[in-house]
């Protein structure tokens, strides 16, 4: 099987000179196992088919990691100001807020997937697993990494059509139907694991190595999490005593046991806005998977689901003290002089230490991996034989209890690891148990 496809797209936002896209694409399939060779000597597998497919897609963009869509950037526009006196009088005044952008067109997404499917086993089982590369180029992007601020000119930049990501990852899902005496059931398990990278986009070049986005991902939350890297915590004032590193200039002049030490990377004996490093992870996790499995015995029917996620680097930080309540999880595990931790820092009050606030409140510490497993749903019933309804007119009664979110195992331990909150001001998902019946007249 050969597929062709032509898309020729249009769209409002773009100048006439690039409204128009030519997106082209192309998908072929091989049912191998309709192959003489193949029936003749494979005979465990029912169907199998191969799959193969490139093609290109045209995108209105967005602005760098908003939904905003970026419309009308190949027109420049203006704004009134009253801050001018001509003739001893207040003038108003017309002035550029930012220039036009005449080559300002599609992001063009690059697609190639491999991929099959099929079943084995009379149907017992079924299974399909595909393979993506996503290349993406022309993305929008600020052109203000390469232009300094002190050019005056960055703030009337318009974004330019320059950003390249390339996305690549798998899928897969694996089912099985089975039955024994009066069981009947079917399980399934899926799963997917994606991961981007920044190809190019516009980075100020005096960017330490350690710091620079390009070669990381980029999530939701904007490229990969850049943080100081947390070392534990000064536990008393004899280490204190001996410590030989600055940390004035993140605002820790005056150390304190309890406060927390930072890895100086670049090796020059104090902290600074250099001693941050890039991770190579996001809040999005990478590979999100699930199982589900569905089983029916005579009159009784059960059913459950699991899914769960890896991959993901969760920021929590509270507004803590005069403000706000403390975390359990930071009350339980402070530095106190009862408890003077080595691993826990002491708490702060409205951020107001080095650590939980300004630019040192960016470290691994308050960074939680937000990898978890949830048994997400599971419902047990028990259909009543028509039997005993028939004389009442009843033709279906079922009874059943169900429960979502019920247990979740996950090594954050401070709030919902689905969540994104970086300050846990949202509202949970809840657990919830029911109990109830169905009656059919």
């Amino acid at each position: 099987m050969l597929n062709f496809l032509w898309r020729y797209d249009g769209s409002y936002i773009f100048p006439e000179d690039h409204r128009f896209g030519f997106f082209p694409g192309i998908m072929g399939g091989w049912r191998i196992s309709q192959e003489n060779f193949f029936k003749d000597n494979v005979h465990f597998i029912d169907n199998l088919k191969l799959r193969a497919s490139w093609g290109q897609m045209g995108a209105e963009p967005y602005f760098l990691g908003t939904t905003t869509l970026a419309e009308y950037q190949y027109l420049g526009t203006y704004g009134l100001d009253r801050s001018y006196i001509i003739n001893d009088a207040l003038a108003q005044t017309l002035y550029e807020t930012r220039v036009l952008n005449p080559n300002f067109t599609w992001e063009v997404s690059n697609s190639t997937n491999f991929g099959m499917d099929g079943t084995m086993l009379r149907g017992k089982v079924n299974f399909e697993f595909d393979v993506f590369f996503n290349k993406r180029d022309k993305a929008l992007i600020p052109q203000t990494g390469s232009i300094p601020a002190s050019s005056g000119i960055t703030n009337l930049l318009p974004p330019v059509n320059l950003g390249k990501v390339n996305n690549k990852g798998w899928e897969f899902k694996v089912g099985y139907n089975g039955q024994a005496g009066d069981l009947t059931y079917s399980v399934s398990a899926n799963g997917g694991y994606a991961k981007n990278k920044i190809v190019f986009w516009d980075e100020a070049p005096g960017v330490p190595e350690w710091q620079r986005s390009t070669g990381h991902p980029f999530g939701s939350n904007g490229a990969a999490w850049l943080a100081y890297q947390y070392d534990g915590v000064f536990k008393d004032q004899s280490e204190i005593a001996g410590n030989k590193i600055d940390y004035s200039a993140v605002g820790g002049k005056d150390l304190r046991p309890g406060d927390m030490k930072f890895k100086d990377i670049n090796g020059d004996g104090k902290i600074t806005g250099d001693d941050k490093v890039r991770l190579d992870n996001t809040r999005d996790p990478t590979f999100t998977g699930g199982f589900s499995a569905n089983l029916q015995y005579k009159n009784f029917d059960l059913s459950i689901l699991f899914q769960g996620a890896t991959g993901g680097l969760l920021f929590f930080g509270t507004e803590s003290g005069d403000i706000g309540n403390y975390l359990q999880y930071s009350y339980d595990h402070r530095w106190s002089i009862d408890n003077p931790s080595s691993v826990d820092p002491r708490l702060a009050n409205r951020n107001n230490t080095y650590y939980s606030g300004g630019d040192g409140g960016n470290n691994t510490y308050w960074l939680r991996n937000s990898n978890y497993l949830r048994l997400k749903n599971f419902e047990i019933g028990y259909n009543i034989p028509a039997s005993l309804g028939e004389r009442a007119g009843i033709s279906n009664f079922r009874i059943y209890a169900n429960g979502l979110n019920l247990i979740t195992w996950d090594k954050m331990k401070i709030w919902d690891p689905e969540s994104t909150s970086g300050n846990g001001q949202y509202y949970p998902q809840a657990r919830v148990i029911n109990i109830g019946a169905r009656i059919t007249f």
